[in-house]
């Protein structure tokens, strides 16, 4: 999941749970203040009532209407003054909330028990009216928030992606930095520069590297071709005792295996310069059979057995890497199978594969007859040449 995502999630669940509380807070103040002036507007009623009753010395009459109700009744015993919420039935017998006041006084030497009732049914439309546009602007809210993290957030993340995508297609063959990269944005800013000094500084050791590996390779062959012909010198000389010849036979197999690697990072070092440009349709079909031809007598001392299932192909790839690639695929091939084993080679469109009856590897493909098998495209083998 991408990070922008993570958090436009956390940002839009965060902002619902805080406008959740907030509108549940919200409700409840609101309610708190219209009944408050419900209440207002009750006590505007009692004042009225004890006026009439301070100034005629008797109650006012009853009223019922349909949003305010007063009734009087005798009582024995004065009761405290309260508020309560009750529900009445009213016109088409349906409950309706109200709003009461109850408390007592007297007129004419008799006590009563006046209840002022107000509906409620105003106030409830008017909360539900306000929570309602309350509602309406959360969801549009969440609505700009969605969107502001969807299109605006990820507009803003352009950068970063595409220092990202820079950074996977950097390539040290192609020897280019990454691109400077303008933005307003100073952490993406900082970002990209450190990418840039870090590829910059990758090419320089690179460069170094490789320097030093062609310098290394060039230097090799002088002193190795200096101490083989002392060698060869040193066989020729009849002087030599017998116990000589095991210990010189060991340095004739140390240089080998130098001359060796040094031919390996000569070929490296070819491959880095561009040096094997040239490229044609390489038949590989003859090519692996030359091969065989070449591999006969390692083949007939282990008592291999060769299956072919070559297909004609024509590869555009350069002829004297196609050499060393075959050479080395059946060489180990060859190396790493058992005396009497099969070795499979087959040659389709766009593939080869080589298994042989050797045991499994820690790598590669390994199918249902324990063999070892090395796949893989050959139309990218083109680039090798290059």
């Amino acid at each position: 999941m991408k990070l922008f995502t993570q958090y436009s999630r956390v940002n839009i669940l965060a902002s619902i749970l805080a406008l959740l509380i907030g509108s549940i807070g919200y409700y409840f103040t609101m309610r708190y203040v219209l009944i408050d002036q419900l209440d207002d507007t009750i006590k505007v009623e009692e004042a009225e009532i004890l006026d009439v009753i301070r100034t005629r010395g008797q109650l006012p009459p009853p009223s019922d209407y349909h949003d305010q109700q007063t009734s009087y009744a005798p009582a024995t015993v004065p009761v405290k003054r309260h508020f309560i919420n009750t529900a009445r039935l009213i016109r088409h017998h349906r409950e309706e909330p109200y709003r009461e006041l109850i408390f007592t006084t007297s007129s004419g030497g008799q006590l009563y028990t006046v209840t002022i009732g107000v509906s409620e049914e105003a106030t409830e439309k008017l909360l539900a009216m306000i929570m309602s546009i309350t509602a309406g602007m959360i969801l549009l809210l969440l609505l700009t928030l969605f969107l502001a993290n969807r299109f605006l957030l990820r507009r803003l993340w352009k950068p970063f992606y595409k220092t990202l995508a820079g950074m996977r297609e950097f390539n040290l063959s192609s020897r280019q930095p990454l691109p400077i990269r303008n933005t307003t944005t100073d952490e993406f800013r900082s970002l990209d520069e450190v990418a840039r000094q870090m590829t910059g500084q990758i090419l320089k050791d690179y460069e170094v590297l490789k320097g030093f590996t062609d310098n290394a390779s060039h230097e090799m062959q002088t002193p190795l071709a200096i101490i083989n012909s002392r060698l060869d010198l040193l066989i020729q000389d009849h002087a030599l005792a017998e116990t000589h010849h095991r210990p010189i036979q060991a340095m004739y197999d140390a240089i080998g295996r130098l001359r060796q690697l040094n031919q390996s990072l000569l070929l490296l070092t070819k491959i880095e310069n561009q040096q094997f440009s040239h490229s044609a349709a390489i038949d590989m079909a003859p090519l692996i059979e030359e091969k065989l031809t070449q591999l006969e007598d390692p083949l007939r001392d282990r008592h291999l057995i060769v299956h072919k299932d070559l297909d004609r192909l024509h590869l555009p790839i350069n002829g004297y890497l196609a050499d060393i690639l075959l050479n080395n695929l059946l060489t180990n091939a060859i190396r790493h199978n058992q005396d009497g084993g099969d070795l499979s080679i087959r040659l389709r469109e766009s593939s080869l594969q080589i298994a042989n009856s050797g045991p499994a590897l820690s790598y590669g493909y390994v199918d249902q007859r324990h063999t070892f098998q090395i796949q893989f495209p050959l139309q990218n083998f083109d680039k090798m040449s290059g």
